[in-house]
């Protein structure tokens, strides 16, 4: 998100911004996200942008700042060791083939909050499109599928 203006306040997840279209905006806030395969990778990207940020043109300041949000989740052993099993079951269950998303192409995961713990496994849930834009959808045929495939898993797991 971004907002410039005169005057800018800034709320969970909105901006309320005040000024004029002839007027140079005196103030610009930006709020994003970093998606990051492991703490290495997101703090070189967090240097970056404070090595930019440092090099204000004469007559403007900047500062950044940083919350930290949904942790990494980098790929490990263990959770191709997992998904090998997940796979294993989608043919046994005459699915089809499950293989790992690029992760650098992956979104923020749950999951991730213990993923350091123990071999983790992300997306055995609901499938659709557009997730967290306009259009998005969970298409409900695929529950009954997605369910089996979690079931099975988790009891083969069990035992």
């Amino acid at each position: 998100m971004i907002a410039g203006g005169t005057e800018i306040e800034s709320g969970e997840g909105k901006f309320t911004v005040q000024g004029k279209t002839n007027v140079v905006a005196a103030k610009a806030t930006v709020r994003g996200d970093l998606r990051f395969i492991n703490e290495e990778q997101k703090e070189a990207a967090r240097a970056k942008m404070r090595e930019i940020v440092a090099k204000s043109l004469p007559g403007a300041s900047a500062k950044i700042t940083f919350t930290d949000g949904i942790p990494a989740m980098p790929p490990t052993e263990g959770n191709y060791a997992l998904l090998k099993q997940l796979d294993q079951v989608s043919h046994d269950l005459n699915f089809g083939k499950i293989e790992a998303l690029d992760p650098g192409e992956r979104g923020a995961g749950d999951i991730s909050y213990i993923a350091h713990l123990l071999p983790s496994l992300d997306g055995l849930g609901a499938t659709g499109r557009n997730a967290h834009a306009r259009g998005e959808y969970t298409d409900l045929d695929t529950l009954p599928r997605q369910i089996k495939r979690a079931a099975l898993l988790i009891y083969r797991l069990t035992r």
